[in-house]
């Protein structure tokens, strides 16, 4: 897949503000267009010392959820946290790894928010924007919003709303465990962002695809940063 450059790169929270301001006139609903085919799932991990961002992007296939390709990406990082800016943060790494499948995923799902978000424009809502392709915020705590109490039966869930919007969904994916909080981010209705999410589960509290991003990220974190740590050993031995 490629990437489309839509904006320049901020360097200020005031320029991701105002970007995010611009990037969410251009987010258009979907849904209703049938089974994706093929998902796409991404995560980050942060290395070491907090200079170094990891992401793996893994491609399944929907609804059976069979990995076919994984790949992974790593960058320093170009832009320090705040809430609500997470894709400034984690952008260059989560599409600098979905940029490497060589396959063509029908829908993609970020670790984060989409529609869930004070600018209604989410890491979701940017990965979408800049691959064209529907995409779904799933994350485990909720950045802005408000829903009523979720029942604690496994499937229980409540709207997100922001103001009179609705913007999402809690749900609560296993019994007695904290919810769940899925967004569509583009390309993607409310009903379709739970629907996927709700039929990837696989007994944990995130969607399989996600869950298979999350852990093979982390390791491959740890691998390479152990490699690294080692050749820097090597170094110093021979200088």
């Amino acid at each position: 897949m490629e990437a489309r450059e839509l904006h320049p790169w901020p360097e200020t929270r005031a320029e991701a503000y105002a970007i995010q301001e611009e990037m969410a006139a251009r987010i258009e609903p979907g849904g209703g267009g049938g089974d994706p085919g093929l998902i796409a799932a991404v995560d980050t991990a942060h290395g070491f010392g907090g200079v170094t961002l990891y992401a793996c992007a893994v491609a399944v296939t929907f609804p059976e959820l069979e990995e076919i390709e994984r790949v992974f990406y790593y960058a320093p990082l170009r832009f320090s946290y705040e809430p609500g800016l997470l894709y400034f943060r984690e952008g260059p790494v989560i599409t600098g790894a979905l940029s490497l499948l060589t396959c063509a995923p029908g829908l993609i799902i970020v670790h984060g928010h989409g529609l869930a978000h004070p600018r209604q424009c989410g890491v979701a809502s940017h990965v979408g924007l800049a691959f064209d392709r529907p995409t779904i915020g799933c994350a485990r705590r909720l950045l802005v919003g408000k829903h009523r109490p979720v029942a604690e039966a496994k499937g229980s869930y409540q709207p997100v709303t922001i103001g009179s919007r609705e913007v999402g969904v809690a749900y609560r994916s296993r019994a007695k465990v904290k919810p769940i909080f899925i967004s569509p981010g583009h390309l993607c209705d409310i009903s379709q962002a739970r629907d996927v999410v709700v039929r990837n589960l696989r007994g944990f509290r995130l969607p399989e695809s996600l869950r298979l991003a999350h852990l093979q990220v982390n390791k491959y974190k740890r691998r390479h940063e152990k490699s690294s740590r080692a050749e820097s050993k090597v170094t110093k031995a021979t200088n």
